[in-house]
C-alpha cells in the first residue's frame, strides 16, 4: 500500500472522509478509506494498492459472465438495441460534438478505456466516426473485434506511441479516475488529439449523496476509484495538459441513488449479481428492488444535476491550433 494524494495538491494533508468502506460494486475483499483534499474537496484512496498490488481488484471485469451476456445481446437483438446505453451515450455526445462544431463523418476517434468497445461501434453506426480503442484489459481486444468489428489496443494510453495529433476526437468514459497519474493521461491526450481536435473525458464526482451514504456511495467502487474529482480539480487538470475547456457539465446518469440505497441495505457484489443474470433468489429480489427504486432516483437526481449537482463530471476541452502539447 502507499499513500494517496491530491493529483493538483500533492502536498496537502488530506482529511478523511469515508473509513473502512467494502467493495459493493464487485464484492471484493477488503476495507477502503478515502480523504478529503482541503485545497479543492476531492476524495482521494488514502492509502491506496500500488499498481503492481492492484490487479486482484480488477480480475472480475469481464467474467465469463458478463462476456456471456453481451454475446447473448447482440445474438438476440438487433444492435442498436443491444448496444443500450453505450448507444445512448453516442446520441447525446454526438449532438454536442456538432454543437461545438466538430464534423463526425470520417473523424479519427480514439476511446481510451474502451472496455468490450460498445461506445466506439454506436458513434461509429451513427455518426460514420473512424473508430478505435484502447484499453488495459487484453480480453477487450478480442471481443471488441468479435462484437463490433473494432481495433483495440492493449496497454496504457502513453505506452501505444500514437503519432501527435493522430485523433480528431478522443473520448474517455469513467477511465480517468482509475490511472494513478491523471495529469499525465491528459497529457497524452492532447498530444495525441490534433490540433483543433477535442478532448471529452467524464468522471464520478462526490455530491450530496456522496456525503450521505459515504462508504455506501455507489460511484465510489473502491478501491479502484482512486479519485473523486471536483469541478475546479478536473478543469486544472485539463487546462494544466494544455487543452481549453468548452464545456464543463454535471449531467445526470442513472443508478447514483438507487445503488447507493442497495448497497446500505447490505448488497455487496452489484455487478455480478444484478448486471449479469441474477441467480439466486435474493439476486432476482435485489434486482427487482432496484427497479423499483428507479422512478425515485430520477425524480431525486434528476432533479439535482438541473442545479447543477448531478454525480458525474463531463467535460469537453479543445486542443488549440497553436500550442505546446506535443513538445517535449
Amino acid at each position: 500500500m502507499q499513500p494517496g494524494r491530491c493529483p493538483c495538491h500533492p502536498d496537502a494533508a488530506l482529511r478523511p472522509v469515508v473509513r473502512d468502506a467494502p467493495d459493493t460494486f464487485w464484492g471484493c475483499p477488503g476495507a477502503f478509506s478515502y480523504g478529503r483534499c482541503p485545497e479543492c474537496g476531492s476524495w482521494v484512496l488514502d492509502p491506496r494498492p500500488a499498481p503492481d498490488e492492484m490487479g486482484p481488484f480488477y480480475a472480475h471485469y469481464y467474467s465469463d459472465d458478463e462476456l456471456a451476456a453481451a454475446r447473448k445481446a447482440f445474438a438476440d437483438k438487433p444492435a442498436k438495441a443491444a448496444l443500450g446505453l453505450d448507444g445512448l451515450r453516442a446520441q447525446v455526445v454526438a449532438k454536442q460534438l456538432q454543437h461545438l462544431g466538430l464534423a463526425l463523418k470520417g473523424a479519427r476517434l480514439l476511446d481510451v478505456g474502451c472496455g468490450l468497445g460498445g461506445f466506439a461501434r454506436a458513434l461509429r453506426d451513427q455518426a460514420g466516426v473512424e473508430a478505435r480503442g484502447v484499453d488495459f484489459n487484453p480480453t477487450c481486444r478480442a471481443v471488441a473485434a468479435e462484437l463490433h468489428g473494432l481495433t483495440v489496443d492493449v496497454g496504457e494510453l502513453a505506452a501505444q506511441g500514437y503519432a501527435e495529433g493522430s485523433f480528431d476526437l478522443i473520448t474517455s468514459w469513467h477511465c480517468l479516475e482509475h490511472t494513478y497519474d491523471p495529469g499525465a493521461e491528459l497529457r497524452e491526450m492532447a498530444r495525441a488529439v490534433r490540433p483543433g481536435g477535442l478532448v471529452m473525458v467524464e468522471v464520478p464526482t462526490p455530491t450530496f449523496w456522496a456525503r450521505l451514504f459515504r462508504g455506501r456511495w455507489f460511484f465510489l467502487q473502491a478501491p479502484t476509484h482512486l479519485y473523486h474529482l471536483r469541478p475546479a480539480t478536473l478543469r486544472a487538470l485539463v487546462e494544466g495538459a494544455g487543452l481549453s475547456v468548452v464545456q464543463l457539465s454535471r449531467p445526470y446518469v442513472p443508478t447514483e441513488l438507487a445503488g447507493s440505497v442497495l448497497a446500505a441495505l447490505g448488497l455487496r457484489g452489484f455487478a455480478p449479481r444484478l448486471l449479469f443474470g441474477p441467480r439466486t433468489l435474493a439476486d432476482h429480489l435485489w434486482r427487482m428492488l432496484f427497479w423499483t427504486l428507479l422512478p425515485l432516483d430520477f425524480a431525486l437526481t434528476a432533479g439535482q444535476a438541473l442545479f447543477g449537482g448531478a454525480g458525474v463530471l463531463r467535460v469537453f476541452a479543445r486542443r488549440p491550433l497553436r500550442d505546446d502539447a506535443g513538445s517535449g
